[in-house]
């Protein structure tokens, strides 16, 4: 993460906190203020109310209506009107109109004399008098111009308290991430061997940070392996070139040694092995960028027969036992699958004394192949080696045993590919016995 988009990242937080906060508190002051205002009058008429009950009671002991309205308060207007709605007794005698002329509540009357605005109750009496308290608002006034500014000083502080906490709050919660940015920037393809430093803590910046270095590990290792199969490529194809020109050197300094026919059988020999070679590696790149089609419904048990066959021309004298070869079906690439069943009937005929023994069928909607021979077989502890890339066991090392260490690697790429998963057991025939075991494909 750049300075500048850190930066522009924290702003935006901080103004979104920001505009949420200032939304939210006025909102509040509203409702805050509203729910002031209206306490405090309801306070006001219910005084008034009270008032009004003792003119009421004193008008039913017995007082004359100038008695039951002396007051002597300024921020009080009583008044007693008759049933005619003339003012009978008031203890503002300049106020000559009575405030109101009904029973009820009523809040913000203006009173032309005075010049505050009143909260009014009037009530009728026992007596059949109406009786009309009403109280001056300017208290009310007062304290909510107070509450106002209160609230016009308190919100804007508050939105900038909030504004300056999440901008802090903010800046802490991404420095770690500054720092991983730049830890990050330091890893080159040279320096792919350094990891980000993982702060402390549960949350997710440390989660991030060990993430990204499992990231790390992972396009290490692959370009460590890469750089192995490179390496490993290039030596296996530079082999059959040095041999082919082995062959010629030695046939041009000695022609007597060898023929033409014998030359070009043994480079036609080293051509093939190279073919072979640089189709195995086409084979594996396809694999690995993932271009390979798999909804294509294949009838193994047919690319098992075929492959037996072409088996058979090559290696005559070998015994190749298909006889527990039934009806099977899979998804995935002709070409592929092809390569699988060759490759494990190739690698089981090098290896076989005599015998072959191949087997195919279905059970639970799963296709299993299983190629055995009667060889030396295959020690417990290697039986996950081979299966790497160039990998070849010692008594396999040999360039008359046919093989760059690719087939199975194919093999195991191609099965996982479909959803299967291939592994070695012990051979009825003493040798080993490779189990492919597939996803089937429903007619």
């Amino acid at each position: 993460m750049s300075g500048g988009l850190r930066h522009r990242l924290r702003v935006q937080v901080t103004l979104a906190a920001v505009g949420v906060t200032l939304l939210a508190a006025l909102a509040g002051a509203v409702l805050f203020l509203g729910a002031l205002h209206q306490s405090l009058q309801g306070s006001l008429l219910e005084g008034a109310r009270q008032q009004a009950a003792s003119v009421a009671a004193r008008l039913a002991a017995g007082s004359t209506p100038e008695a039951a309205v002396a007051s002597g308060r300024d921020d009080v207007v009583l008044q007693v009107l008759g049933r005619a709605g003339r003012i009978l007794a008031t203890d503002h005698p300049e106020l000559t109109t009575p405030i109101v002329r009904t029973p009820g509540d009523a809040a913000g009357i203006a009173v032309p004399v005075l010049d505050d605005r009143f909260a009014v109750v009037a009530q009728r009496a026992a007596s059949g008098h109406l009786v009309v308290v009403g109280t001056s608002e300017e208290d009310l006034d007062r304290s909510m111009r107070v509450a106002y500014g209160l609230v016009a000083a308190g919100v804007p502080l508050a939105v900038l308290l909030v504004g300056a906490v999440v901008w802090v709050a903010v800046g802490r919660a991404l420095r770690p991430v500054e720092v991983m940015r730049r830890e990050a920037a330091a890893i080159t393809a040279e320096h792919l061997h350094r990891r980000l430093a993982v702060p402390p803590g549960d949350d997710e910046i440390p989660l991030l940070a060990a993430t990204l270095n499992g990231m790390l590990d992972r396009i290490d290792a692959a370009q460590r392996r890469q750089r192995q199969f490179v390496a490993d490529a290039s030596h296996e194809l530079r082999s059959p070139l040095a041999v082919v020109r082995q062959l010629v050197e030695v046939a041009q300094r000695h022609p007597e040694s060898t023929s033409a026919v014998e030359l070009a059988r043994e480079v036609a020999a080293e051509e093939q092995r190279m073919e072979d070679l640089v189709v195995a590696l086409l084979t594996l790149a396809r694999l690995d960028d993932g271009a390979v089609a798999t909804t294509q419904v294949l009838d193994l048990d047919d690319l098992v027969h075929g492959e037996v066959e072409r088996l058979r021309v090559r290696d005559g004298g070998l015994v190749i036992d298909r006889h527990g070869v039934g009806a099977a079906r899979v998804h995935g690439d002709p070409v592929l699958w092809t390569q699988v069943v060759a490759n494990l009937l190739g690698n089981a005929a090098r290896h076989a004394r005599e015998r072959v023994l191949v087997s195919l069928g279905e059970a639970g909607g799963r296709a299993v192949l299983v190629v055995e021979d009667d060889g030396p077989g295959i020690p417990p502890a290697e039986r996950e080696a081979v299966f790497e890339r160039f990998v070849r066991l010692d008594e396999a090392r040999a360039r008359d045993a046919g093989g760059a260490g690719l087939g199975l690697a194919i093999v195991r790429d191609v099965v996982t590919l479909a959803g299967g998963s291939v592994r070695i057991e012990d051979a009825t025939l003493g040798g080993a016995r490779f189990v492919v075991d597939a996803p089937g494909a429903a007619d």
